[in-house]
């Protein structure tokens, strides 16, 4: 999934000629404390207003353009959204500006939508079940992973890679397949030597998979 196809129709960036009294506002209704700004006539995104630099401002009437904004931080339309995540992860922002070929802006994406956008792509709604298996990195091969557990008549609706907590050696890897009953799929791959460290079926689908996304954007709390 890409930008482009979760932009937010309802927040626009601030202008340049905005007042700060209109960044007040707007912080105040979108309960965020970083605004991206953008120069009217070409759309480009000259910087970040946040709400530290408004705190007890003698003049609100101040234009955005009086102030020393923070860098610019914007997303391409065709980046994918593992990578506007990170962005937003680095900086911290609740909002980042999406930009065409051009770098002009066509919209906002919301960490709202952001995180709302990662739990359809790993099917957290969907029925299903959710195994871990404990792989040593160096040995780690999706396609083999993906033999076994189809040889089986499962298939996979979501996928996340991490590190094994207390192993720099080993990945852990959760599958979320389209079974309720994974035994088959579990005894199949501990025949191939791999340690499968959950079996859990209906009480995963939130705890599991869910967790992986909090985690990713473990900053997006509504």
């Amino acid at each position: 999934m890409l930008a482009k196809q979760i932009l937010n129709n309802s927040f626009t960036p601030l202008v340049s000629t905005d007042k700060a009294s209109s960044a007040l506002a707007k912080m105040e209704a979108w309960q965020t404390a970083n605004i991206p700004v953008i120069e009217p006539t070409t759309r480009k995104v000259i910087g970040q207003v946040t709400l530290d630099m408004l705190t007890d401002l003698p003049d609100e009437s101040k234009p955005m353009s009086d102030f020393d904004l923070k860098e610019p931080i914007f997303a391409y339309e065709n980046q994918h959204l593992f990578e506007v995540a990170r962005q937003m992860l680095s900086k911290e922002v609740r909002f980042i500006a999406v930009v065409d070929h051009t770098e002009s802006v066509i919209g906002i994406v919301e960490k709202k939508d952001l995180l709302e956008a990662f739990s359809k792509m790993l099917n957290i709604s969907t029925q299903g079940s959710v195994i871990s298996v404990d792989i040593e990195r160096a040995d780690y091969t999706l396609t083999k992973l993906v033999n076994i557990i189809e040889s089986e008549s499962a298939k996979i609706l979501g996928l996340t890679v991490e590190q094994t907590p207390g192993s720099e050696a080993n990945i852990r890897v959760s599958i979320k397949l389209n079974l309720q009953d994974t035994s088959a799929v579990v005894s199949s791959l501990q025949r191939h030597g791999y340690i499968t460290t959950t079996e859990n079926r209906d009480d995963l689908l939130q705890v599991d998979m869910s967790s992986r996304a909090d985690e990713l954007l473990r900053y997006l709390e509504l």
